[in-house]
Parts: C-alpha cells; structure tokens; sequence
C-alpha cells in the first residue's frame, strides 16, 4: 500500500484533527526507515566498518550492505554487498587483515580478506556469532550454541531438567548453550575450547593470546538467578577454571594489558537493575583478592563496559538516556537525549550507535584527544531523504511534583494544539518498570501526533537513570507511587491547557502494559486503551516467565511465600478485572517468552466475559514487542483506528 493509500479509519482520524500535511508521518512510512549497525572500528581509527540496512522500494525483504567509512575525511564506500553474502567484518590488531562470515551457504565459513585477496580460512557448523581476533593475530574466537551433555531437544519435543530451557532472545534452546569455538587461522582447525554446562555471556583474550576469560551461567542458575562467574581457558581447551564466587553478577570481562582483569561486578543475584562497580582482580588470584574498584558509589545501571588508550569507559543510564561515560569523570561524555547502544575506540575517538526521539538510527562520533571530550558529532544518518517525506513532531520537556517527588517527561503536541486548545491526548508507560523515556526513539509517538493527538511520556518511580533510591523505590510498590506519578502527569497536562480531559487514552508495552491495563481498574478517565506484552496475573507470570528473579526480587518472593502471595493477588490486574470499563486494545507475540501470550488472552477474556470492547492482535511471528515492519504498520493502524473510534468521537461527551 502506498503512503497516500490510507484506510477510511485513518481519513476519518485525521480529518478530526483537521489536518492533512504534505509530509505526514503515516504508518506505511515505517517501512521506509533505513538503520545503521557499527561493525568495527581500525585500531588507529581512521577507518570504520558499519552496516547499512534498507528498505526494498517493492516490497521484498531489506538488504544489508557493509560499507568503509574514513574518519578523517569522510569518504564511504560499499566494502561488502548483500549479494556476497559476507558480514560481521571485523579488523585484525594490525588493522591490515579483515576478518569476516560467509552466510547463505550450507555451511557458514570464516574469509580472510586481505588487501585484494579473499582466502577461506575454514568453514564450521559453529560459525555464526561475532568474531574476536587475538591478540597476536594468530586465531579468532566466537560465541555459538551447541549441545550441551545431559541437556537435550529434539525435533517435536523439548526434554528440560531445569529452567533454562527457553529465554526471551533464544526461544527453545533445543539442548544448546553458547559455548566458546576458536580457529587457528594458520591451519584453518576449529576447535570448540568450552564443552560444559555453562551458558556463555562474553570474552576476552590474554595479552599474549593464549587464554581467554569468558563470563558464564551454570545450568544450576538459569532462570532463578543472575549469578555470573568469569571463568579462564586456554585456547586449545581444557577445563575452564572459575575465578569468581560472588554470588551475583561478573559480566563484560576486559583482559588489561598489565596482565589483571577488569570487569563489571554487582552485589544483588536478584536484582537485575543493581548498581554496578568495576572491579580489577589478578586471574591467578580470582575475586579473593580485588585489587581496585572503580565507579564506587555511581547510582546508576551500567549497561556496558569498554577498556582503551588506559581508560575504562561505561555505558549508564542518565537521566531517561543511555549514555557513555569515562570512569574517572562524574559527567558523561556525550551528555545528550540519546539512547547509545554500541561504542568502539581507536586513534583518540569513540564512534557511537544509537538513537534519540527524533532519530530511528545512526552512527556518532567523539574526539577523546585532549583534556576534555569533543562535542558529539553525527557521522552516518541513513534517513535524511526520508525526514524530507515525512514529519516528526519535536519533544518538549516538562517536569512535575507528586507527592514530592521530581517526575520528568516529555510531550508532543499535534499541530493545532497548544494553551487553551486542547488536544485528544494519550499517556505512553514505558517498561522494566526499570526502563525509561528520554533516548528512545519510538514511531508511535509521532504516527499519533500526526493524527491530531498530543503524546505524554514519563518516567515515574522505578525508571532508571534518576539514581538508586528512586529506581529501587518501586520493590514492592509496582501500582502505588508509580501509578500516582503517572496520573499526576496527566493532571498537569490537563493544567497545562492542552490536553483535553475528556479524550484521553494510554498505551504502553510489557510493565507498561501492565501498568495500563492496572489504571483501567483504578479510573474511568481513559476513554480507551492499548497494551502490548503485557502481564496481568502475577501467579500465572512467575510461573511461565524465562527469569524468576524479577517478580521474586519485585514482589517479596514467590507466589506461595507467606509475605508473597496476598501481593501476587492483589497487585494483578486480573484480580480486579471486575471494575474495568475501558476498550482495550491488546497486543501479543506468541514467541514472547517473558510474558506469555496467556497474559493477553487472560486479559482480553476478563473484558470479553464483560461486556467491554476489546481486540486482540495475536502476532504468531513475533516475540517480546512488534519488531517487524510490516506487523508494526499493522499495529499502528489498528491503534488508529481503535483510538478514533473510542476517543476522538469522546469530544463533549
């Protein structure tokens, strides 16, 4: 469908807001969003590697091109074309020799580019994870799935001993676990150095290239705990020998050039948002002995951690944004309303992945020569032309008191909207409840803007980046303060003069779902409602989610622990279905793996059996959130469609 081919639904919306742009932000432009993935940077920096992804003009499946940039002036070129089914380049320590896997084939195999050559180095079953080169440049290490003893699957049916048999990311591991495969480059021998019943998160290799230290879960505490130890192995294999104890989780393990290791260690196995030091220890001591920490005291979730040019740097949440920070700096170097996901460092600079609200994807970059830090500079945004199609609709930041508490949000306006003219106005709960507004770049907000609506987004008790005592503050209080900090945002919007009390509605995604289908047992003030991954029986959740520790660590305990279960009921939506009047749209993936797609359905028949309005989308190939382009088109429209229906016809009533 073309993006003036809109449905009567969609015409109605938007002639109710009394608008039609030129350049709209329609839900069929969603498919017209081109993203940028950083591969890999030089050692020098001079020259970057990342990935390009675009749409296909007719309709068939995006193509992913790799292209070379040069930092310093600037010119880019397709280095590797879809058609060659080549990917994951990564650069050799001399920076002259390209690593990179060949996909599509019967068997993945690793290529060596090097200059105009292209040599295949081996091909293995195993290969498919990102490639580390040693060191020395002599073999290059990954991480893949592969069978595990005493674990098993099978076609048609799923044998599972212990808890660990799915996960949100993985699905149905079929007996498999990541493990550690590395490859001489000389002889072109794989060998899989890790066979044992962990489950592997990261590595790094020795100075000298003949060890690795690998972050991992034992098979005793997948899906009950966030226990992770570092673990050493030589790199022809053996028994890996653990080189932490502590209790909680050793992850994003960094082998120093002085021979110790740094890594990222926290305290609480249950709480998956704990504040995070970095701790240095010698391997052949372990975490007995750690002989420095850093970041003591940083009241923040830590996201990542990176080693360069004798600095550790970490990706943290700040104030609604992931951004990057120096360890030995209170202020972080980029200091923007960006998501960051991904950093790289060579020759002085730090080049950057990421997104901000008003930007789906691109690539950054930061001189770290000097004394200070250099301003953020955009590199690579993929979208230009497409910004020159469509409109998107600036956030405004505001901040209110509830309760005494400072609570942030953002609002955009629909054209039109302002003081004294009032908008149709829907609230956007975000997830975790640990997660959080502010770096996020999210379609929906502007798809409804364009469509006459004013969109509120905030961070109330629980979000992250706003410091220990107010993230934690949520344990054992999921429907309370948050819920009044919410609420109280929309009275300050109705205050405010622009959003119109008579039209309002709420949407939000796994908590945010939730948390939305929870105020539609607590108030009659949204005239409709849009959930998506949400959970609405907290028994039923403990007992079907991949990770126990969050509701465990969130609600006192398990559901039939004495000073558990009264929560467990009366904080379930379901619980309190009786009360609830709104029309509900609902959303789910049946490979969501976190919340089950029972949560929905439990929830869509409670209204159901009611008498209240409510659509249920079930996305049979989608998991934890609508990621694909066509199924996210799909959602925008009905959301459309079910808010004109419910709140833009509400005006006087």
């Amino acid at each position: 469908m073309s993006r003036r081919s809109l449905t009567a639904t969609l015409l109605i919306a938007l002639a109710a807001a009394g608008i039609r742009p030129a350049a709209a932000l329609l839900p069929e432009d969603l498919s017209g969003i081109s993203r940028v993935g950083l591969v890999d940077l030089s050692p020098d920096g001079d020259r970057l590697l990342y990935s390009l992804t675009t749409p296909d003009p007719a309709g068939g499946p995006p193509r992913t091109d790799t292209h070379m940039r040069d930092t310093a002036g600037g010119d880019d070129r397709v280095f590797l074309r879809a058609e060659e089914g080549l990917g994951g380049a990564v650069f050799a320590p001399d920076g002259d020799r390209i690593a990179c896997l060949r996909q599509g084939g019967d068997t993945p195999a690793l290529v060596l580019l090097d200059g105009g050559t292209r040599r295949e180095v081996c091909a293995d079953p195993s290969l498919g994870g990102a490639l580390h080169w040693s060191p020395d440049g002599t073999h290059v290490a990954w991480l893949s799935d592969a069978p595990v003893g005493g674990y098993r699957g099978n076609d048609g049916m799923i044998l599972a001993d212990d808890l660990g048999y799915r996960h949100l990311d993985r699905g149905y591991r079929e007996g498999g676990l990541s493990q550690l495969h590395v490859c001489e480059l000389a002889t072109g021998v794989v060998r899989r150095i890790v066979d044992a019943p962990l489950d592997l998160h990261g590595f790094s290799w020795s100075p000298d290239g003949r060890s690795l230290v690998f972050s991992a879960k034992r098979r005793a505490d997948m899906g009950l705990n966030l226990n992770l130890d570092l673990f050493v192995v030589g790199r022809d294999g053996g028994e890996p020998r653990a080189i932490t104890t502590n209790p909680a989780a050793d992850k994003a393990p960094v082998w120093l050039p002085d021979g110790r290791i740094a890594y990222l260690r926290t305290d609480e196995p249950m709480y998956e948002a704990d504040e995070a030091v970095i701790a240095i220890i010698d391997p052949a001591v372990g975490d007995a002995r750690i002989l420095d920490r850093k970041m003591v005291g940083f009241p923040n979730y830590i996201w990542n951690l990176w080693y360069a040019d004798g600095r550790f740097y970490v990706a943290a949440f700040n104030r609604g944004c992931i951004d990057i920070f120096a360890a030995d700096r209170a202020e972080p170097l980029t200091r923007t309303a960006h998501d960051f996901w991904r950093a790289d460092f060579g020759g002085g600079r730090m080049v950057l992945c990421g997104q901000d609200m008003l930007t789906p994807s691109a690539l950054y970059e930061v001189s770290l020569l000097g004394t200070s830090p250099g301003r953020l500079e955009k590199i690579v945004d993929p979208n230009l032309a497409w910004y020159g199609e469509v409109r998107l609709f600036e956030p405004h930041a505001f901040a209110t008191a509830v309760e005494g508490r400072t609570i942030n949000g953002w609002y955009f306006l629909p054209a039109g909207a302002g003081r004294d003219r009032r908008a149709p106005t829907v609230l956007s709960i975000h997830g975790g409840p640990e997660w959080m507004y502010g770096g996020w770049w999210q379609h929906d907000f502007h798809i409804l803007a364009e469509a006459g609506y004013a969109m509120l987004i905030a961070n109330p008790t629980g979000s992250g980046g706003y410091g220990s005592e107010f993230r934690r503050a949520v344990r054992g209080d999921w429907t309370g303060a948050p819920a009044r900090d919410l609420m109280g945002c929309v009275d300050w919007a109705v205050a405010a003069g622009w959003a119109d009390p008579q039209r309002l509605a709420l949407m939000g995604g796994s908590y945010g779902g939730y948390m939305a289908a929870w105020l539609t047992t607590r108030t009659d003030r949204f005239k409709a409602a849009a959930v998506d991954r949400m959970l609405s029986d907290l028994a039923s959740f403990w007992g079907t989610t991949d990770e126990k520790w969050p509701p465990e660590w969130s609600w006192g305990g398990r559901p039939w622990d004495t000073d558990a279960r009264d929560y467990y009921r009366d904080a379930s939506p379901l619980h309190h279905a009786g009360t609830a009047a709104t029309p509900t749209l609902i959303s789910h993936g049946l490979h969501d793996y976190r919340c089950l797609v029972g949560q929905a359905e439990s929830w869509f028949s409670a209204l159901q059996a009611q008498g209240v309005p409510a659509r249920l989308l079930r996305f049979t190939d989608e998991g934890h959130g609508v990621k694909g382009t066509t199924n996210r088109i799909r959602l925008a429209r009905e959301t459309l469609d079910w808010f004109a229906r419910f709140v833009h016809s509400n005006k006087g009533n």
